[in-house]
Formats: C-alpha cells, structure tokens, sequence
C-alpha cells in the first residue's frame, strides 16, 4: 500500500488490514495449486440433467459404499494373516474357563472352537434362546445390540485366529442372529463349559 493510499484509507476511515495480500493464497499461486472453490457456472456446467430434475444426487448417495457396522460383517482376505481376538465373557465363564483349561490342558482357541462347535451341534436357536431373558411383551423396539445375553460380560479373554477362522466366525454370527463374534463366543463357553452357567437376566 502507498503513502497516498494509506492517507485516503486513514481519512475515509477505512480499516487497512483489509488490504493486506492473503499470504496463503498467493504462494498457492505460485506453487501452481488450484483453488478448491468453484465458480456458479463451474457448478452448473458439471451438474447432470438428472441432477437438475432433483432426483441426482439422491441416487448418488444411495450408490455409495455402505460402511460396515461391525468387524464382523465383511469376510477377510486370507491373506491377512493371523490376528487377535477379543472375547468378552462374565467372571463366572472367565473363571470356568481357566478351571477348564488348566485341567485339560487345552489353549483358549481350542476351547473356543470346542464350545462353538458343541453349540452349533446343539443347534443355535436353542443355545441362543437359552442365553437371553424371556421374550418381552412388546415386538417392536427392542434391537439385538441391545439384549443382555448370559454369559457376556466385562472380563476379556484373548486368542489369535487365522482369516479363515475370523471369516468362520462371521458366517456362524449370521446363522445365529446375534450381534458379533465375542458375544457368540461367549454364549457358546457358557452353554458348554463345565459347572454352573450364568443365567439370563
């Protein structure tokens, strides 16, 4: 800004900090970058007859990839390679599965896959239906996330699966109706583990 024009802007008033170069923007020049903003005309020039009758973008966003709401909803590549496994279980199941384990010698994958196997044998809906409370009067409203399932709990017990186990698990959450892999886990070790199992409350 010259002297005669920092005179007129301080007798007009005028605040001069206003005409001050934007920093970013010129090295952005320089640098050969391209604006992010667009002009109307940019926008009407891109813009589809399908988006100018209102019904474009709807079917744009409809289209778009549906992320998912769980680890345990799409398969994995087997490739991947091994990884590890949380699984949240009660204290009584923590401490029946430690009892099991050290009497049979056996890792906790292997009593993972014993007990899911045992249930599955022993059919899901029966096993699933043993570990939730007693079906409640209303028939709407009421989501799986949200059911209390016996043998589900706070203490974690940790594994390592192969992809072709995870991707197992995932279709056996589906078979069975519950909401993801360390809840049917669960409800299998309480279901087969020796000793006194939880109870739905």
């Amino acid at each position: 800004m010259t002297e005669n024009a920092n005179a007129a802007a301080e007798e007009g008033g005028e605040d001069d900090t206003y005409n001050v170069p934007n920093v970013a923007a010129l090295s952005g020049r320089r640098s050969g970058a391209r604006s992010t903003e667009r002009r109307p005309e940019q926008q009407r020039q891109e813009m589809t007859d399908e988006d100018l009758a209102g019904g474009g973008a709807a079917v744009r966003v409809a289209q778009q990839r549906r992320m998912p709401e769980s680890v345990d909803e799409e398969p994995e590549d087997e490739a991947a390679g091994d990884k590890p496994v949380t699984i949240n279980v009660s204290p009584t199941v923590d401490r029946r599965l430690k009892a099991y384990r050290n009497k049979t010698g056996l890792t906790n994958l292997e009593i993972v896959w014993e007990a899911v196997e045992a249930a599955e044998a022993e059919g899901w809906k029966t096993v699933v239906a043993a570990a939730v409370p007693p079906a409640k009067t209303r028939r709407f409203g009421v989501r799986a996330s949200q059911t209390r399932y016996a043998g589900v709990g706070s203490n974690s017990v940790y594994t390592r699966m192969t992809p072709e186990e995870r991707n197992e698990l995932r279709r056996l959450v589906k078979v069975a109706g519950v909401p993801d892999r360390s809840k049917l886990i669960a409800i299998s070790l309480n279901w087969h583990l020796p000793g006194t199992a939880d109870k739905p409350a």
